[in-house]
């Protein structure tokens, strides 16, 4: 959910970082765009879903892009699925927000309600248009999740599955945030301050729902992130990871912002 709560806890991961990691990391940005604006993915081709880690990082950072170009680019853009579309509104709104004069972007920042009843179930992540991660994408708060609750308050991606998930948890606990929710996705937390599966997405994502819901995680995370960081400014996957990309970057820095 790309709101300015979100933006906000991104750029106070990248206020952490130094002035040479925060000059890196803006060089690259600016030189990952490709020639028809968008953001590449770990193969090196333009993709929407990359493109709005892009741009959230060129947002934050002040990167230098060529955003008419792909403004011009997202125009032509006509994704089948809820992660792409979600994607696109997301990136034309943040192109909207960097034309803004910066006092005024720190007043609004629109967070639409998705609805495509034209999607088929497979164009939803797991297949199920009312799934945790399906209406956090949607930004939906009216959908009722019971139905992915486990008794010890954690979420499942699925509807009568005893298997938890950490991302479908997150999702669920920035929808409705609730004490017992947090407290049990907190217990997951490792000492070394991931989540798991010891990966920058399970302990980013997670670290960003109890913040938001006001609960503080036990063990720090900096080592864990140093781990992650690699000599262009980006942040791979894990620390076995040698490639770091636009996506895992974002991660990274709001991991940075939320375990304050």
């Amino acid at each position: 959910m790309f709101d300015m709560d979100f933006l906000k806890t991104c750029a106070s991961g990248f206020q952490r970082m130094s002035d040479e990691a925060q000059m890196i990391l803006r060089e690259t940005v600016s030189s990952q765009q490709t020639s028809d604006g968008l953001f590449p993915d770990r193969s090196g081709h333009g993709d929407l879903y990359y493109t709005l880690f892009g741009l959230c990082l060129a947002y934050i950072s002040d990167a230098e892009i060529k955003r008419e170009i792909c403004i011009q680019t997202l125009k032509q853009a006509s994704p089948a699925d809820l992660v792409h579309r979600a994607a696109l509104t997301h990136c034309r709104n943040l192109l909207k927000l960097m034309q803004l004069p910066k006092l005024m972007q720190n007043l609004s920042f629109p967070v639409p309600k998705f609805e495509f009843p034209d999607l088929p179930d497979e164009a939803f992540p797991q297949g199920d248009r009312y799934s945790p991660y399906s209406c956090f994408l949607r930004n939906d708060t009216a959908t009722d999740l019971s139905p992915y609750r486990l008794t010890n308050g954690l979420y499942s991606n699925w509807k009568g599955s005893s298997e938890y998930g950490v991302t479908a948890t997150a999702a669920a606990l920035c929808l409705h945030p609730d004490e017992s929710t947090a407290a049990a996705l907190a217990a997951l937390q490792h000492e070394d301050g991931t989540f798991p599966h010891g990966d920058l997405l399970s302990t980013a994502v997670s670290l960003y729902a109890l913040h938001r819901t006001g609960y503080k995680a036990k063990y720090g995370v900096r080592g864990f992130l140093c781990e992650c960081f690699r000599p262009n400014g980006l942040f791979a996957a894990e620390p076995n990871d040698s490639i770091g990309d636009m996506e895992y970057t974002v991660y990274g820095l709001l991991a940075m912002g939320a375990a304050k």
